[in-house]
């Protein structure tokens, strides 16, 4: 059976998967989950491990890769798309992230049988 924190924590990753486009912080996540930005960022990371801004980049670099190597896109369209509207920013935490850059991450898993 899961702890009250748990499922709190739960529905906040959830919501961060379904909106990591849009601009999240920590006020707004507390402000959806009806809770003190303080109390939710010491709940989530105790639960989680990572604080939830470490949890919304992941989300967004893993949204990033899938992208990359399954699209087109060009790298801004996908930095805007993972709700990074900064393409040097976009391109600097996927480089922290993966260890490549968004460009040389596509021509290593490009799926296009090229």
């Amino acid at each position: 059976m899961h702890s009250p924190d748990q499922e709190w924590i739960q529905r906040i990753t959830d919501y961060i998967h379904r909106h990591c486009h849009e601009a999240l912080t920590l006020d707004v996540l507390a402000t959806v989950s009806h809770g003190s930005p303080y109390h939710l960022h010491r709940t989530f990371k105790r639960i989680q491990g990572r604080t939830p801004l470490e949890y919304i980049q992941d989300v967004r670099m893993d949204r990033a890769r899938q992208l990359l190597a399954d699209s087109g896109k060009t790298v801004a369209e996908i930095g805007r798309e993972v709700g990074l509207e900064n393409s040097a920013y976009f391109i600097t935490l996927f480089k922290k992230k993966t260890g490549l850059t968004p460009s040389s991450y596509r021509k290593l898993h490009d799926n296009s049988g090229t």
